[in-house]
């Protein structure tokens, strides 16, 4: 979508709605965020949704709002703007209303995105969804607040993990340093998104650590969980994000898997890599995500499940041998 086209776009609206994500992570948050408070200066009415609450460790967050409660628009004409979201499956129980707006446009990073919408911008060079709410906000030459560079910041150091993850790049860093010259402070977002973990959550995953599975050839490692368990500690699924790196960062693994198993008999599967697109595994799956980082959801029994996804990472791993770097 060229500039031209976009304040075109924005012409015709008054009301926009922006959206995001099932389990929403720093990048959706961040760049929703940001998003709403460019459009803003635009003089648009802007609301954020999101099928989910979130989580709190993005609680430090200023000036969230948010809703998990979908509000119908009315007679109002109103502009979607759904932030990445690589298929509308991801927007949950709000998809079906969304459809019913009068336009949407899928802006996002995911390799995996299903080009779904009436407008596309799908850059899978960008390390983040707010790299390219960054541009769309030089574009427009918009003022870039301290805000606005809060929110974009958390975006990237969150699908970067803190800038240390190969989908880094120089434009990444550029855009970082543009940020920390508004007045952002690196070291307190990474401690908030990073490092700070309740103590209640602390305690599931030593209980997580304990479920700790190895292949034969060392190459896999995975953990599991269930819903009983999060229960029982008071631990929001939302609080589970990085346990899946305790298996990935054994030294000699390839790839992570963690299975969140819940009541309603779906299990919610997390996979991660060091060098392989693992992502292959999790779209066939009916899931999607970054080629170092995905997801998925399955029904059936949980042990028919656990088997069946470490068996197809096996085969993953097993067809890339050639170029496996251990």
């Amino acid at each position: 979508m060229t500039q031209v086209d976009l304040e075109s776009l924005l012409k015709r609206y008054q009301q926009i709605y922006i959206l995001t994500h099932i389990r929403p992570d720093g990048d959706a948050i961040g760049s929703s965020l940001a998003w709403g408070r460019a459009l803003e200066q635009k003089g648009k009415r802007v609301t954020f949704f999101c099928p989910d609450a979130i989580p709190p460790k993005y609680a430090f967050i200023p000036n969230i709002s948010i809703s998990s409660v979908f509000i119908p628009p009315g007679n109002i004409p109103t502009l979607a703007f759904i932030l990445d979201c690589s298929d509308m499956e991801r927007l949950d129980y709000m998809k079906e209303d969304v459809l019913k707006l009068d336009e949407i446009v899928n802006i996002d990073h995911h390799g995996t995105n299903v080009g779904f919408g009436d407008y596309h911008l799908i850059d899978p060079t960008a390390a983040a969804t707010g790299e390219i709410i960054y541009r769309l906000i030089q574009e427009l030459q918009l003022e870039l607040t301290e805000e606005m560079s809060l929110f974009l910041y958390i975006a990237l150091a969150s699908d970067t993990g803190s800038f240390k993850y190969e989908n880094t790049s120089p434009q990444t860093m550029y855009i970082a340093g543009k940020l920390l010259e508004k007045g952002v402070n690196p070291s307190f977002v990474s401690m908030k998104i990073f490092d700070e973990i309740s103590l209640p959550s602390l305690a599931l995953l030593r209980d997580c650590l304990q479920t700790l599975k190895m292949d034969q050839t060392g190459k896999i490692a995975w953990m599991s969980v269930d819903e009983k368990k999060l229960a029982g500690y008071g631990v929001k699924p939302s609080e589970l994000e990085g346990y899946i790196n305790y298996a990935k960062n054994i030294r000699g693994v390839e790839a992570g898997v963690f299975f969140h198993h819940t009541l309603s008999g779906e299990t919610k599967v997390g996979f991660r890599s060091k060098t392989v697109d693992i992502s292959s595994v999790a779209f066939t799956l009916g899931g999607g995500g970054h080629p170092r980082a995905a997801g998925c959801s399955l029904t059936g029994k949980p042990d028919q499940i656990e088997t069946m996804v470490i068996q197809k990472v096996a085969e993953l791993l097993a067809s890339n041998n050639n170029s496996y770097k251990g």
